[in-house]
């Protein structure tokens, strides 16, 4: 056992590198159960009953995270070389190891699904998920490939923030905060008594929005009046506006932003909230439904602000 240390590098869908990560974690969900029997006060017995892995991992590169795994999640078996999250070493007393140094976690079935996104006034967008990992018959849930060689060709040329929002032609101004929680359930689970999931399937998708800003007149009778309001696609836009590299923002004009619409009931959760010498924010929450026609939130990555 060497005395090393790892950090982040990229996820790798198949072939195809996500950059921009910033946040990784496999676990191997080991469940562990034991019984004292006989009166005894110590357990003689142990043993492994289940292991559901997960991973986790988040990225500011959300537009090509997007398109790899939207709303509906993504199903690893579908990818001809799986998932792989890697763990960089770092090169003692100088950055990080050259190559043959690094680990590979390789997940060959299961599900990746979005959990939130979330940015906040001049900050960077950033988009977290999980991975429900599942046994495909063959090879272990999470395959570990030691002395591995990191892929080539990682980029970092996406950062997004707060744009325009309008909610059902009301426009939100000062906003600081946009959050979506996409609300997907799945549960992976297997059969006679095999301590590997071999199957998941989502249940449900109920995402949410939820906005805060300095404006308290987001809650009046013209706005969103005190019963809430109901927001159609057609008349309800989010953007996350991208940055420029070396300069400021990418021209509105140009497709490259990322839009948002949304189906829901929008209501204003919290319509003052001070505290000292400071000011007030006011928070909307929409829980968003689906419409016989769209999903409950759409996602256009190649977008112009209009």
């Amino acid at each position: 056992m060497g005395n090393t240390r790892h950090g982040l590098y990229a996820v790798e869908f198949d072939a195809t590198l996500l950059p921009g990560i910033t946040q990784c974690r496999v676990d191997t969900g080991t469940d562990v159960q034991g019984d004292a029997t006989s009166g005894e006060v110590y357990n003689r017995w142990l043993s492994v009953y289940a292991q559901k892995s997960k991973a986790t991992f988040a990225s500011k590169a959300i537009a090509s995270a997007l398109d790899l795994c939207g709303l509906a999640g993504l199903d690893v078996s579908g990818l001809a070389a799986g998932l792989k999250l890697y763990a960089q070493m770092h090169a003692r007393a100088s950055t990080r190891a050259g190559a043959a140094s690094h680990r590979k976690y390789t997940l060959n079935d299961g599900l990746v699904v979005p959990r939130t996104l979330s940015v906040s006034h001049r900050g960077d967008a950033t988009l977290s998920y999980d991975v429900l990992v599942l046994y495909d018959g063959v090879n272990d849930p999470l395959v570990i490939s030691d002395a591995v060689t990191l892929p080539a060709g990682l980029t970092d040329a996406e950062r997004f923030t707060l744009g325009p929002i309008t909610i059902e032609s009301v426009s939100l101004t000062t906003v600081q905060k946009f959050d979506v929680d996409f609300g997907i359930t799945g549960d992976p689970d297997a059969g006679d008594s095999s301590i590997w999931d071999t199957y998941c399937s989502i249940r449900g998708i109920k995402p949410k929005i939820t906005l805060s800003g300095f404006d308290v007149e987001w809650l009046k009778a013209a706005n969103i009046p005190l019963t809430g309001k109901s927001a159609t696609h057609l008349n309800t836009a989010i953007y996350l506006r991208k940055r420029a590299a070396g300069s400021t923002f990418v021209a509105d004009v140009t497709a490259e932003h990322i839009k948002f619409t949304a189906a829901g009931l929008a209501y204003i959760e919290t319509p003052f909230d001070a505290s000292d010498d400071g000011v007030s924010t006011t928070s909307l929450v929409m829980p968003l439904k689906y419409d016989g026609d769209n999903a409950p939130l759409t996602i256009n990555t190649a977008s112009a602000i209009t």
